[in-house]
């Protein structure tokens, strides 16, 4: 036997240490070819980003990043589709419960499927264990789920896709509060939209509690629009919403259907009870059926009902002449004012039959009422009552043009035109309602108008007495102290006594510019100057010339059969398009000028004045 040499041991130790290292190598290289870790891995995957996504939501990205090992059954993009409608959306809008869901997923070590038995596996959710039966090269799961793809290894573990996604038995997904369950039923929309308007009663259905809400669909909403008169609910005021929502929450208990007895009252967030009335399984809440009862949500329970619940106050309103106002946003004044009026139980009263000539916001501050803070019920009540009759009278029943219409306080005058029916001279009928139509309800009939209307408390003398209440910068002081002249005066007639008569008259009154053109033009400097220079007999006659026998609103003038105006001093011209009262030729031989009408229809209890800018001649 050759003895081998120290040169050929030596040599043979650096062959084996360089195999040796380039094993070492080799094995190294196979460790980096492997992902980082399992997250990376699902990450890679396409069918997994529901899942990726999930695992991010859950807040498990770092724990699956860990040292592990872990065996991942990863439910595909696919699995994830097959849940209920809207189980994912509650799940990812739920952190802690999408944790437990994922972690019943996840089995502590690297089990590869040939180590796979038939058994209980514990997962991570404490307590629960995953079902495994392994048969024909076939893994189940929990009896239906299935391995389709095993053994994508990672770094700290491995991953088989499968399926379905697995719940741990006993899991139940979290109840949405109050307001998410509405907002996720379709048929719901117009309620959550009317809880929008109230954040603070949002927020309260929001959070925790023990609230039972009886929920009107939108049918429910769209039929109680239609019986106001509306066509959406921002039409209606939101305080009268509020009373609304309010009488459909119970927020003391979580009433289940198991709960209501026939007959049973609950007090409502409003303060007003419901009445409930059951008969077998059918459920009645005052007048709705409930169509779906027992809807559970994490802060109570909502029954889902056909109708709008009413409040006592809205159902005595409903189907009187008070209705159209009182749901009706543009007419939050006349609202407001019935109410500090106390005349809603006389307006409501079924029994009695009323016409009410009804003005919006926009005709109140036509009038010159933008406010009724200032005013109180003893003030509104006579102009409320001047807007309603004591009986009906349809559109084409209105008297003829020039007629009185009794109200509750006092006469209104018609006039009626080619440009309309009119009321008092200045406020127009808008809305004429005939027999039959939307404004005509159970205790009378409603008609719309576009300028509030004020009963007259002053005669015609008293108005002119008091003029800076009638208009900016019209004052009346002149022809006050020649009324007053002629009346002291022995020759003369008692004209503030014949002006302070039943009447009734209408009163062309200048205003002191008027009279202060005149002085110039008679080259006087006051009305004592002119009555020296003329006489109390030309004063009379100038005066009486500025006065008309009769009730003449500027929306009589066009039913006039001439344009010759007889006064208690003579003839005048009125022409009636420029509304100019032109002087006699004398007159203007001396240098006037024609009279326009500058303000009309201010109203007397015993006649109307209209305002003009020239002293008229006879």
């Amino acid at each position: 036997m050759k003895t081998i040499s120290k040169k050929l041991i030596s040599m043979l130790a650096i062959v084996l240490i360089a195999v040796f290292a380039f094993t070492s190598c080799d094995d190294d290289d196979d460790e980096m070819i492997l992902p980082n870790d399992v997250v990376v891995l699902a990450g890679s995957i396409s069918d997994l980003s529901t899942l990726v996504t999930a695992i991010t939501t859950a807040d498990l990205t770092n724990t699956l990043k860990g040292t592990g090992p872990f065996t991942i059954f990863a439910p595909t993009d696919a699995a994830f589709d097959k849940l209920e409608e809207g189980v994912l959306e509650t799940l990812l809008a739920n952190p802690d419960a999408l944790a437990e869901v994922l972690q019943y997923h996840v089995v502590s070590g690297k089990v590869m499927s040939s180590n796979l038995s038939n058994s209980d596996v514990p997962t991570l959710l404490t307590g629960k264990t995953i079902s495994v039966v392994v048969a024909d090269g076939m893994v189940t799961l929990n009896g239906s789920a299935k391995v389709t793809t095993a053994d994508l290894e990672a770094s700290n573990g491995v991953i088989h896709l499968i399926d379905e996604v697995l719940l741990p038995e006993g899991f139940e997904l979290p109840k949405p509060d109050i307001v998410s369950l509405a907002s996720e039923t379709a048929s719901l929309s117009i309620l959550v939209d009317a809880l929008k308007m109230f954040p603070d009663l949002l927020d309260d259905l929001s959070m925790d509690g023990t609230y039972t809400v009886f929920a009107p669909t939108d049918d429910a909403f769209n039929t109680l629009l239609g019986l106001i008169g509306q066509t959406k609910l921002a039409d209606v005021p939101e305080d009268v919403i509020e009373r609304l929502l309010k009488y459909h929450v119970i927020s003391t208990a979580a009433l289940m259907s198991s709960d209501l007895s026939n007959d049973q009252m609950e007090t409502t967030l409003l303060g007003e009870d419901i009445t409930v009335s059951k008969s077998g399984n059918s459920v009645m809440i005052d007048d709705a059926n409930v169509e779906t009862a027992d809807v559970e949500a994490s802060n109570g329970v909502v029954h889902i009902i056909d109708a709008v619940l009413i409040p006592e106050l809205e159902a005595k309103i409903l189907n009187t002449i008070v209705e159209p106002a009182y749901f009706n946003k543009g007419f939050s004044i006349l609202t407001e004012a019935v109410v500090k009026a106390n005349l809603v139980d006389t307006l409501t009263k079924k029994s009695a039959i009323y016409t009410l000539f009804a003005p919006n916001d926009e005709a109140f501050e036509a009038a010159g009422i933008t406010s009724l803070d200032n005013l109180t019920a003893d003030d509104l009540t006579p102009i409320l009552t001047y807007h309603v009759l004591g009986g009906e009278v349809f559109g084409d029943g209105l008297p003829a043009t020039g007629s009185p219409i009794p109200t509750l306080n006092g006469d209104l005058y018609l006039s009626i035109n080619d440009n309309g029916s009119f009321l008092n001279g200045l406020t127009k009928i808008t809305g004429a309602t005939l027999s039959g139509e939307a404004l005509d309800y159970d205790n009378g009939v409603v008609h719309l108008i576009d300028r509030t209307l004020k009963p007259a408390s002053k005669d015609i003398v008293e108005i002119a007495v008091e003029a800076s209440d009638l208009m900016e910068g019209a004052e009346f002081g002149q022809l006050v102290a020649a009324l007053t002249a002629v009346e002291q005066d022995e020759s003369t007639d008692e004209l503030i006594t014949i002006l302070k008569g039943e009447g009734p008259f209408t009163v062309f009154a200048p205003t002191d510019e008027a009279f202060e053109s005149l002085y110039d033009l008679a080259g006087v400097e006051d009305f004592n100057e002119l009555l020296t220079a003329v006489g109390i007999g030309n004063i009379e006659a100038v005066l009486k010339y500025h006065v008309v026998g009769a009730r003449v609103f500027s929306t009589d003038l066009p039913n006039l059969p001439s344009t010759t105006v007889t006064s208690l001093g003579g003839d005048f011209i009125l022409n009636l398009s420029t509304l100019e009262i032109e002087d006699s030729d004398a007159a203007l031989s001396l240098g006037t000028s024609d009279a326009e009408i500058i303000d009309t229809d201010i109203l007397g209890t015993n006649g109307v004045i209209h305002v003009i800018d020239e002293v008229i001649l006879p």
